[in-house]
């Protein structure tokens, strides 16, 4: 019989497993929203995206809201994003800084820029929150959200070209 592991240890393996989870779920997403069935309607979801997606309202998505805070800032300081193209646009994901105190990866339709938004946490496992511009604060946030990566990208562009930043 084995030695147990240590508490520390233990968490940190949970940790790491349900970041993993979180940001592979984020990248499929952004795949899928990227790459529609052909022979959906117009805006239509993947059947994996609808089952991922819980629509919430912004006022009480907390963990939304500190993505959407600090999406820009990780994009402008070198922290990890991409970007999915193909027929559905261009859809981006963003995930937090590793080992941070927040755990989120952001996926946002960017070009053309439309809703869903969706945001994963370790805590919704297979799950995401959707929001979109159901009210008057999510319409402004999703504005600002939007605002802020497209600085972000500028701010990015400009340490990478000051050697402030290695290339993507």
């Amino acid at each position: 019989m084995g030695t147990p592991q240590e508490p520390a240890l233990v968490d940190v393996d949970r940790w790491r497993a349900a970041e993993g989870r979180r940001r592979r779920l984020a990248e499929r997403l952004a795949w899928e929203l990227a790459h529609p069935d052909p022979d959906a309607p117009r805006d239509g979801l993947s059947d994996f995206v609808a089952a991922a997606a819980v629509r919430v309202r912004w006022a009480s998505a907390v963990d939304a809201q500190v993505a959407f805070d600090h999406a820009p800032r990780v994009i402008a300081l070198g922290g990890r994003f991409g970007r999915v193209a193909g027929r559905g646009g261009v859809v981006l994901y963003v995930h937090c800084f590793e080992g941070g105190m927040d755990d989120w990866s952001l996926v946002v339709p960017w070009e053309p820029f439309a809703g869903p938004v969706l945001v994963c946490v370790d805590d919704l496992e297979d799950h995401c929150m959707w929001i979109s511009e159901d009210d008057p604060p999510a319409r402004e946030a999703l504005s600002l959200l939007r605002t802020g990566i497209e600085l972000a990208f500028g701010t990015r562009a400009a340490l990478t070209a000051d050697g402030g930043l290695p290339p993507d």
